[in-house]
């Protein structure tokens, strides 16, 4: 049986170590979840918000333990860790809400009824929803999955052995609510058990974030179940994969604005470990220099170290030498090729830990790998545009559709760069801000299409009943 850890980013110390569980006892605890669904949904969308509802004061509670678990498991800084698990607890709040106001309410359309026909579509519970989520947002993705679940009349099954802490707090929060228990079960296994719970287990539907490969293999195991003899073979899945994400700063835009959101905020933010970071800019010609200058100004202000450091902002790369050494070679290869290094570009030791400084590049040109490839770290390549048809041109050269963004003050300016973007959202003025208000979609090599969060989200993760009424038989 392989075994789990995890080392911690920053000291190199071993914080978690077990042996996989095996497929036999996990799919026994997921039997034991559908028999949780099974009463769990029998509760009104209202009544189970208010059991979710109460259940988030597990992590009030908590908040400081688990900021300090998750900055020892996956390097992200204390206080950053902290303001991920406070708008987490908001972001729960809007999903309970929207149940409570009425997000799983029937679908109904009676202007389309008459004296023999009455309808209307129905969300029913899946059952359990499989949930495999990663470390870099370790609360955040663990959320949009198994509150959309859990809302929607289902148990989860929770895989998070990157920051294991986090599946266990989540256990113990949405394990037993309404004196069910096993509605949240967390599971620790390695890749193989899990491709098997995927193929073989009595599951409903999967969510998985993470990267393109990932998702890869996540489609080839729901196919595969296609083939099995399982209750449920035709399950879906909700893929959230990785992104180059594009921002485009116009001649109009508030330039200390777009610098504090596109670099500070979209590229900076987890030490640049997001899917959905600000991963290359266009700028207009005309503020091209001065937004360079206020970016760089903004770079220069970080400091790398010690992510249970208040004054730390930037953490230690999770996937370690391998990932510095690769963002390295892509800013060198830029340079190689007439890009100009403005800041970072090298390396920073502290203690144990080799740290890419703060890198920006100007003068890109569009077929740089540092262009095309998902970087995940803190490399901003910047990329001078003469005008607005340019810059959309650049902005869909990528194989990725997560989300895309623009700083300008013209509604209009916007609005055509809305309609052309190829993405799953589209930020004005903002950008690396996910909105429980709004679905969070990937398109293309970022996902597939699948829904999470928003009133439509806790639909996303229902089944749909038809019911079709002849009521000129009915009193």
């Amino acid at each position: 049986m392989s075994m789990i850890e995890v080392y911690n980013p920053f000291t190199r110390e071993l914080e978690f170590s077990q042996p996989s569980e095996s497929f036999e006892a996990v799919s026994a605890r997921i039997n034991d979840a559908q028999d949780a669904s099974y009463y769990w949904r029998r509760f009104k969308p209202e009544e189970r918000a208010e059991h979710v509802m109460s259940a988030l004061d597990y992590f009030r509670r908590h908040r400081g333990d688990i900021a300090r678990s998750i900055t020892r498991e996956v390097g992200k800084p204390l206080k950053a860790a902290g303001e991920e698990l406070d708008f987490m607890l908001e972001r729960a709040e809007y999903l309970c809400r929207f149940a409570k106001d009425g997000a799983l309410l029937p679908s109904r359309h009676p202007e389309y009824d008459d004296a023999s026909f009455e309808g209307r579509i129905e969300c029913r519970a899946k059952g359990v929803v499989y949930i495999i989520t990663p470390w870099n947002y370790p609360l955040f993705c663990a959320i949009n999955g198994a509150v959309c679940a859990l809302l929607s009349g289902s148990a989860v099954a929770l895989k998070h052995t990157t920051a294991p802490s986090v599946g266990a707090h989540f256990e113990k929060a949405f394990g037993v609510m309404a004196g069910i228990e096993n509605l949240l079960v967390n599971v620790t296994v390695d890749f193989d058990v899990s491709a098997r719970i995927i193929e073989e287990a009595d599951i409903n539907h999967v969510v998985f974030t993470g990267s393109v490969k990932g998702g890869r293999a996540i489609q080839q195991s729901v196919a595969k179940r296609a083939f099995n003899d399982v209750a449920d073979p035709f399950i879906a899945c909700s893929l959230e994969l990785g992104g180059s994400d594009a921002a485009y700063i116009a001649e109009d835009a508030d330039l200390d604005d777009a610098a504090f959101w596109a670099v500070r905020i979209g590229r900076l933010h987890n030490s640049g470990q997001s899917c959905c970071a600000v991963k290359r800019i266009y700028a207009h010609a005309s503020i091209y220099d001065a937004f360079l200058d206020k970016a760089l100004a903004i770079m220069e202000e970080q400091k790398c170290g010690d992510p249970m450091e208040e004054s730390t902002t930037l953490g230690p790369l999770h996937g370690g030498e391998p990932t510095v050494n690769n963002l390295l070679a892509m800013t060198q290869e830029a340079q190689r090729d007439g890009a100009r290094l403005l800041s970072g570009g090298a390396t920073e030791r502290i203690g144990v830990v080799n740290f890419l400084k703060p890198t920006l590049l100007a003068d890109v040109k569009p077929d740089m790998r540092v262009l095309q490839e998902e970087t995940f770290g803190p490399v901003l390549p910047v990329m001078s545009v003469s005008n607005d048809d340019e810059a959309i041109e650049q902005a869909l050269n990528s194989a990725y559709g997560l989300t895309s963004s623009i700083f300008t003050t013209s509604r209009q300016r916007a609005e055509q760069y809305i309609t052309a973007m190829e993405t799953g959202t589209v930020f004005v003025n903002r950008c690396n801000f996910v909105d429980a208000r709004l679905g969070w979609i990937g398109q293309r090599s970022s996902g597939n299409g699948s829904l999470a969060l928003a009133p439509e989200g806790l639909q996303a993760f229902s089944a749909r009943k038809s019911v079709n009424l002849d009521p000129s038989k009915l009193r």
